[in-house]
């Protein structure tokens, strides 16, 4: 660990995580054939912050349009932080300073307590743990739960969580590359996440059959995934590098990355879809009574 980042390594895997917003900023797996570490994710240093590359995404993933939401009886106005939009985009957790509470060579745990602020008057307590190993690729598992410190705090926290992956196999032009993804129903959103309409997949929105990515250009949520968790594939046929993606979320975000030079394809797990705070579609309710939330993902590497 060197400053505010902490490195974990096991069974060909490396990934590097700062403890700023508990952001994965890389991770590696080594090509057995060459010796050479690829890259399974863009690393974050390649691109913007504003592209939120690794990010955990909470206490909402994507956007809340127009950076206002009504929860309860009470009106919040939250700080917009995407100018073009003036939404207000992916939590507020990319600016908490998780604490390292253990740590061995191939995993971290990490402790961070999202403060109360106008917007979001609701003080949130969240557990962080990323493992690698040869039989599990990288596994990241977000636990939150809400701690109100005054008696008189309201009985719930609106809450909503997700992840902001870049994919990328060995850093292969997204062009050349197939993504699969089993979802049904596809939701289009507006650019301050507002969604529109939802149907079934058609077309160049269709990623149930690997299709190409060249030519194709997305930006949507995607839903009715299979309840028992799914997987989404990015392969690369020239080479054989396959990398997966697989999770339980009811929703997932398909992003291929236009605003990072398409240099990977942001596939980001999410309980709910955008602007859910609101919709209220998917949001879930947090009390202070109701225990840890849990929220997780992994990545893993194949050659075919």
């Amino acid at each position: 660990m060197t400053g505010s980042t902490v490195t974990i390594t096991a069974g060909g895997y490396t990934a590097a995580i700062g403890l700023r917003g508990g952001q994965l900023l890389s991770l590696t797996n080594t090509n057995p054939y060459s010796g050479t570490p690829q890259n399974l994710i863009v690393p974050a240093d390649r691109v913007e912050d504003s592209a939120f590359a690794g990010a955990v995404l909470a206490p909402w993933p994507n956007r809340i349009a127009k950076a206002s939401y009504t929860f309860g009886d009470t009106t919040y106005e939250l700080t917009p932080n995407e100018e073009s939009t003036e939404s207000a985009i992916h939590g507020l957790f990319y600016a908490v300073d998780f604490e390292i509470q253990s740590q061995r060579d191939s995993e971290v745990h990490l402790h961070g307590v999202l403060e109360p602020s106008e917007g979001y008057p609701f003080r949130l307590e969240a557990a962080l743990v990323y493992r690698v190993g040869a039989g599990l690729g990288l596994t990241a598992s977000l636990s939150v739960r809400y701690r109100p410190l005054e008696e008189d705090a309201a009985a719930a926290a609106p809450f909503g969580a997700g992840f902001h992956p870049y994919l990328t196999a060995g850093d292969a032009p997204l062009k050349a590359c197939r993504l699969k993804l089993p979802a049904a129903t596809v939701a289009k959103t507006k650019p301050n996440g507002q969604v529109t309409n939802r149907g079934p997949v058609t077309g160049d929105f269709d990623l149930t059959d690997s299709p190409l990515l060249a030519g194709l250009s997305i930006d949507h949520a995607y839903t009715d995934l299979p309840e028992e968790g799914w997987s989404a594939e990015l392969l690369h046929g020239p080479s054989g590098l396959m990398v997966r993606m697989i999770s339980d979320t009811p929703w997932a975000q398909v992003y291929t990355g236009e605003n990072v030079g398409r240099s990977g394809v942001a596939v980001e797990p999410m309980t709910c879809p955008p602007n859910a705070f609101n919709s209220g579609e998917n949001l879930v309710e947090l009390t202070p009574e109701g225990g840890w939330h849990r929220v997780g993902y992994s990545i893993e590497a194949f050659r075919l």
